[in-house]
């Protein structure tokens, strides 16, 4: 279960939402650069087809453009040829030429080319024949056939603009005449309109831009498709802003495109405005979640709460059960001044009497009625719990030592006291408390506990309405005083490493093994230095259910130092009955050889023959998955077991340690000679071999050598010793 006590709605949602905020915000930013990267790709990428357009769309125009002037040129030759008489007697009649002979040779150019306007013969000084009929030149014109005289081509052809009309013109050498002239001819601009309307594509504006006048516009189409003529000249920036010009050769123009503005315009809003359409409705997804999550979070945080208040409380007083009231001892334990803190336990007498008597429904009711008198008169700070159908603990961590005796019998008096004639009228009530006053020895919430519960067994064995305070002389308390002390013990020295191993070797008969046998044997040191018996310490760590962190301890010590030794030698290790039960064992046993290099065959584990029966499925799998990797087994204390004989066969070990109960007064006893001498044979019928225990006089070790034992251990051969690297 989450641990939620001390913990916020907004920590939990917090700690549960740990790193989702800024991962949807790294995810927003992200798509919204995604989105907004492919607009702008996908603008340019269309930009880039338009101008692969704009480039096909001027090299069309340029090329019509160009055939338009050769094919009107070429008209014009073939014009003087067929009409070359007419033309050269019109150019002596020069400046007295008359109207009449003027305006039938227009006609024909007209019929016969498209788009004339007029027609003059220049001389070499560019000086019109006919101006007394056409009028004199524009400036335009005039510098144009200047040009054209001057490089003797038409190169920088232009519109020529005057007040009622707008025309180009062409020069081209006068077939037959003796002098340098030229035919003069003017032209509409129409075929120019024709043209850019053909060309333009929807959305692009055409025009005809002057190369040596910056923003002169000599020809424009626009979306509507007009063309206009009109005399505009851009600023500097309009012009910046086309997207396509090139040159048309032989003239003054460029062809000069752009986008529309509303096309633009519209490319780059629907494109922009798309991907933040996209990025929105991924954002609001991505945030819809988040909030999800949160909304999950928050109403997960509600359950888990109601979850653990019903797993920490009593569902019928809604008072803190055990499990609470001990763990929160172990939170407040370091707070609790010297001089202060009162545990008390009460416990009502013969509270099933009343159940028997009125029913359960009623009984209910009155603890119900008891909670809430009792929670009215404790202190503020107090912590009340009910740990049982009829007990319950108080606990007081500011309440002073010498008050704890007086609240008790202020709490008994006032259960005593308590009216229950609204439930029954022959309802009464007592109970009797067991106090303890709280100082640093107690380890736990678990040995205020044990401490509470022992203190309540003693008083109620005085009888009922009874108080019994924890500190005092009663053997039974010194007692478990004494055990709790040497819990304490064992828990600092696992956990500062100081427990201590000692090793006895054993002797192996006729030498029949080359290395050295050791029993590992484990120490503890009290606070005054002195050694613990193993008898004393091992029952409290089993009954604390400690043993197996006790043997895991024991092997990684063991092996550690027969790594460092690297001496070959032979080890055996005790394991408790609980080791075998844990289904980890083996896994770590394994785990800690690979770990440690050695050599399995260096290794016996021993385990008592009365668990090996007792818990006979258990053992037979231990035993058999750590021989399968190569370790030996023995049978401690063999013999004590009732049944040893029959389940011996089903227990897959190599070796039997005869209790040393048949051997310390062998030499004087026949039966334990003739039992000891049965033992043996059993063992070498089933390919075993035989330890003798507490061998410690030289006959004890010549009578046992003459049973044919295989190893020997005892005082006699080795005293333990601290085994030190």
């Amino acid at each position: 279960m989450f641990e939620l006590k001390s913990v916020s709605s907004e920590l939990f949602i917090k700690k549960e939402l740990k790193g989702s905020k800024t991962r949807v915000l790294i995810a927003m930013v992200s798509i919204f650069l995604v989105t907004f990267w492919h607009s702008y790709s996908t603008i340019k990428v269309h930009q880039e087809y338009q101008r692969s357009l704009m480039d096909s769309v001027s090299n069309r125009v340029i090329d019509e453009v160009e055939h338009h002037f050769l094919q009107l040129r070429l008209e014009i030759k073939e014009f003087q040829w067929r009409h070359q008489a007419k033309l050269i007697a019109l150019h002596h009649q020069g400046h007295d030429a008359n109207k009449s002979d003027y305006m039938e040779i227009l006609k024909l150019l007209r019929n016969e080319i498209e788009g004339v306007r007029l027609f003059s013969i220049v001389d070499g000084n560019g000086k019109a024949l006919f101006e007394h009929i056409t009028g004199d030149f524009s400036p335009d014109c005039k510098e144009e056939v200047n040009s054209t005289i001057a490089h003797n081509s038409q190169e920088n052809l232009f519109f020529h603009r005057t007040v009622s009309s707008i025309h180009f013109d062409l020069l081209e050498p006068l077939i037959a005449s003796e002098e340098s002239m030229f035919l003069f001819v003017a032209f509409n601009p129409n075929h120019f309109q024709a043209v850019l309307k053909r060309h333009r594509l929807p959305q692009q504006d055409l025009f005809l831009l002057r190369k040596d006048a910056i923003g002169k516009v000599e020809l424009s189409v626009s979306g509507s498709d007009e063309a206009s003529f009109d005399d505009i000249v851009m600023i500097e920036s309009e012009v910046n802003q086309f997207s396509y010009l090139k040159e048309i050769p032989r003239t003054r123009w460029n062809v000069a495109i752009r986008l529309q503005e509303q096309y633009n315009r519209k490319l780059i809003n629907d494109n922009y405005l798309r991907s933040l359409l996209i990025w929105g409705v991924i954002s609001i997804i991505l945030l819809g979640s988040y909030i999800s999550k949160r909304s999950r979070s928050m109403r997960q945080f509600e359950v888990l709460k109601q979850l653990e208040f019903v797993e920490s409380h009593d569902s019928l007083t809604g008072l803190m059960n055990r499990t609470a009231v001990v763990s929160l001892y172990e939170e407040i334990r370091t707070e609790i001044k010297p001089g202060q803190g009162v545990a008390l336990m009460l416990d009502l007498d013969k509270f099933q009497m009343i159940n028997n008597t009125v029913g359960f429904t009623k009984g209910d009711r009155c603890l119900r009625i008891l909670t809430e008198a009792l929670q009215d008169q404790l202190p503020e700070k107090a912590k009340f719990a009910r740990i049982s159908n009829d007990q319950f603990v108080v606990l007081m961590p500011q309440l002073e030592h010498e008050r704890a005796c007086k609240t008790a019998k202020q709490l008994k008096n006032s259960v005593q006291a308590l009216d229950f004639s609204a439930i029954s009228p022959d309802i009464s009530m007592t109970c009797c408390l067991g106090v303890v006053e709280l100082h640093p020895d107690f380890v736990d919430g678990e040995h205020v506990m044990s401490s509470l519960v022992l203190s309540i067994r003693l008083a109620k064995l005085k009888g009922a309405n009874n108080i019994q305070l924890y500190q005092s002389d009663d053997p039974e308390l010194l007692r478990h005083a004494q055990e709790m002390n040497i819990l304490k013990l064992i828990r600092n020295s696992l956990s500062e490493n100081k427990f201590m191993l000692y090793r006895q070797a054993l002797k192996v008969a006729n030498n029949k093994v080359e290395e050295n046998v050791y029993e590992i044997l484990l120490r503890m040191k009290d606070d005054e230095g002195n050694i613990i018996s193993p008898a004393l310490f091992i029952p409290i760590a089993e009954q604390n259910s400690l043993a197996v962190e006790l043997d895991q301890w024991v092997i990684t010590q063991t092996l550690y130092q027969m790594s460092i030794e690297q001496s070959g030698d032979h080890y055996c290790i005790n394991l408790s009955g609980q080791t075998l039960a844990d289904s980890s064992m083996v896994a770590f046993v394994i785990e800690k050889v690979k770990e440690f290099d050695i050599s399995p065959e260096l290794l016996t584990f021993e385990i008592t023959e009365t668990f090996a029966i007792t818990h006979l499925k258990s053992a037979i799998y231990f035993i058999t998955e750590i021989t399968a990797m190569g370790c030996r087994f023995a049978l401690d204390d063999f013999g004590s077991g009732l049944s040893s004989f029959s389940y011996l066969q089903q227990l897959p070990v190599q070796k039997l340690k005869i209790d040393g109960v048949f051997v310390r007064d062998i030499t004087k006893n026949p039966r334990n000679q003739a039992f000891v001498s049965t033992m043996v044979s059993l063992a070498q019928s089933m390919d075993m071999e035989t330890v003798a225990e507490f061998v410690e006089t030289e006959a004890d070790y010549e009578m046992l050598k003459t049973l044919g034992l295989d190893y020997f251990q005892g005082y006699y051969f080795h005293k333990p010793t601290l085994w030190s690297i």
